[in-house]
């Protein structure tokens, strides 16, 4: 395997054992035999018996039940699922609770590996609510900019930006037939890209621009630099130093991806949707057992674990049997808007403040999407709602780089959602050490980009055993955790810098150098004391050992100063995705 740990060109002579690899090919191959016999247009696809589809419009920000979501311009009525006589909502037409796969988690990760994977002949069953019903769901809150380029940043090393823009490029190679396959299965119309996207900064982070720039012309994409006042007309509170243009790189409207995905995957013969959640993963020695919410049973040959941030309630203790690293939460808060703009393209900054920067994402209707915070959260709220000091935080930074009319933009809703990463950010594909149960999660701010190239992978892992097993996103690859030392960077310094200022770093940037050194400094010395705020600060460590605790450790710091810390239970290994007990101690989001 090569330094940036690609796919070998070989792949290893013997495959590791998976139970029920070979009757699901087999079960492929019996499905696509009775496909030529019963073509998919004679089968009833009807809902179930008992089994209502409802739509409802409630009042913004509110998610489950009734008033569960808001109808926007130009969206149509978002639908809820609702119980049956059973208690269960389900989808589909096969009559036992059984499948080849079950796909756990209806984002656009978990359903675009169920359309691929019943496009091979494999039967599964799919369990979530739909996304317009999914509270703290990220993919629904995403603003979806395909963000071949942008992401890059000035501190990464060449490896790292060679290993990630390969990938996002793969993954884009196949949206032009993904999305009209979807189409095709639907009956709704492709979902369009829009062409473009503006990345305006300030004089600092002119390295980062640079590096953006770089990384699309190495890959032969167009990347041309402009004035400020070039950018559709922009009228910020403080001018943009300097302007990029990416025209390749477009956007989408990820609510109108999410309900093709979701009517290309009901429609299938082969698919049976449960709308209750899953509260409980057990393996046994023949099948996977997935219990349900109404304490009903499903049981498959492999289970695709693509629940996000909430995979560590689901799996519990036994993650830690199966080598599961932790998956972490990142907080973020995005709003929809009436924008006073005439702004066809995407307009966002670099990456800043531990966030894919601040962004304006043209959606149909006069509606813009604006985004997005990034707080790492230990105990995800799925239907908590934005905070006041996250709403002025977006709409300053708006007002302040992108255009100031935008504080007087309608406020229309906003909208909360889980980002899930792990140590490395890199996304988590394929088995774990049970490979009858594999995980599809950690795509953090990616996953809209990877979803056609994620669930390709994982149906070749699922039928062809041994796939991933040179890739770089592997479930099971090496991931050392890092010190204090490792994250006191000067890119995660600057980060905090820039959270801990909010819309004034682009006012003083002298005064954000002074701040990171000093930060430099009283974060070590902060877990050199003898006493609770030290123990406190090592356990919040222990357990998210990234760069986006920095801002909890001076959060909780500054908590406990006023507010003596009570002695809590040992924190398991941090290579884990078990979650602590709740303790007396409560930890900011911050």
């Amino acid at each position: 395997m090569d330094p940036l740990g690609r796919e070998a060109a070989d792949r290893p002579a013997q495959r590791r054992a998976s139970p029920g690899a070979r009757p699901l090919r087999r079960a492929a191959a019996e499905h696509r035999a009775a496909d030529a016999v019963a073509p998919r247009g004679a089968v009833d696809r009807r809902p179930a018996p008992g089994r209502a589809r409802t739509y409802r419009v409630g009042p913004p920000g509110r998610c489950g039940g009734v008033g569960a979501a808001t109808a926007m311009p130009g969206q149509g009525p978002l639908r809820c699922g609702r119980s049956g006589a059973s208690g269960a909502a389900e989808r589909g037409v096969s009559g036992r609770d059984t499948a080849d796969v079950a796909v756990v988690g209806t984002g656009v990760v978990g359903l675009a590996t169920a359309h691929e994977l019943l496009t091979r002949g494999l039967s599964v069953a799919v369990l979530g609510p739909p996304p317009a019903a999914a509270c703290g769901q990220a993919s629904a809150a995403a603003g979806a900019m395909l963000s071949l380029f942008a992401e890059v940043d000035a501190t990464q090393p060449a490896e790292r930006v060679d290993l990630e823009v390969g990938q996002r490029l793969k993954a884009f190679a196949r949206y032009p037939a993904w999305v009209s396959g979807l189409a095709a299965v639907s009956g709704r119309p492709p979902v369009p890209l829009i062409a473009g996207t503006w990345v305006v900064a300030d004089d600092d982070a002119r390295k980062d621009v640079a590096a953006i720039a770089g990384a699309a012309r190495a890959a032969s994409h167009p990347a041309e630099l402009h004035h400020g006042a070039d950018v559709d007309g922009l009228q910020p509170d403080v001018a943009a130093a300097v302007v990029l243009w990416l025209p390749t790189e477009p956007s989408l409207d990820i609510t109108r991806l999410l309900t093709t995905l979701d009517a290309a995957v009901f429609a299938h013969r082969n698919a049976r949707w449960y709308d209750s959640p899953v509260t409980d993963v057990t393996p046994d020695q023949a099948t996977v057992r997935l219990r349900r919410g109404d304490e009903a049973v499903v049981t498959c040959g492999q289970v695709v674990l693509a629940a996000g941030a909430g995979i560590p309630v689901l799996l519990g203790e036994r993650g830690r049997d199966l080598g599961v690293p932790p998956v972490l939460a990142g907080r973020g808060v995005s709003m929809l808007v009436g924008t006073p703009l005439a702004a066809p393209h995407t307009i966002r900054t670099p990456n800043a403040a531990f966030a894919c920067g601040t962004h304006l994402v043209p959606r149909a209707g006069g509606v813009a999407y604006l985004g997005a915070t990034n707080r790492l959260t230990l105990a995800p709220k799925l239907d908590g709602a934005a905070t006041l000091d996250e709403v002025a935080v977006l709409i300053g930074d708006a007002a302040c780089i992108i255009d100031h009319r935008l504080a007087g933009a309608e406020l229309l809703r906003t909208q909360v959602g889980y980002r899930p990463y792990t140590l490395d950010h890199l996304p988590l594909i394929g088995p774990t050490a049970d490979p009858r149960i594999l995980l599809a999660t950690a795509t953090y701010r990616c996953g809209v980009l990877l979803a056609p190239l994620l669930a390709e992978l994982l149906a070749d892992e699922i039928t062809d055993p041994g796939s991933l097993a040179c890739h770089p996103y592997r479930a099971n690859r090496p991931m050392p955790v890092p010190q204090l030392g490792d994250l006191l960077n000067p890119a995660t310094l600057r980060g905090l810098a820039d959270h801990l200022a909010g819309t004034s770093r682009h006012r003083g940037r002298n005064r954000q150098r002074q701040l990171a050194a000093v930060l430099a400094a009283s974060l070590p010395a902060l877990l050199a004391r003898h006493d609770p705020i030290r123990k406190a600060a090592a356990r919040l460590l222990a357990r998210a050992p990234v760069a986006e605790v920095l801002p909890s450790l001076l959060a909780l710091a500054e908590r406990l100063e006023a507010r003596p810390c009570p002695t809590t239970s040992p924190i398991p290994s941090p290579r884990s995705s078990t979650p602590l007990r709740p303790s007396d101690l409560t930890v900011p989001a911050t």
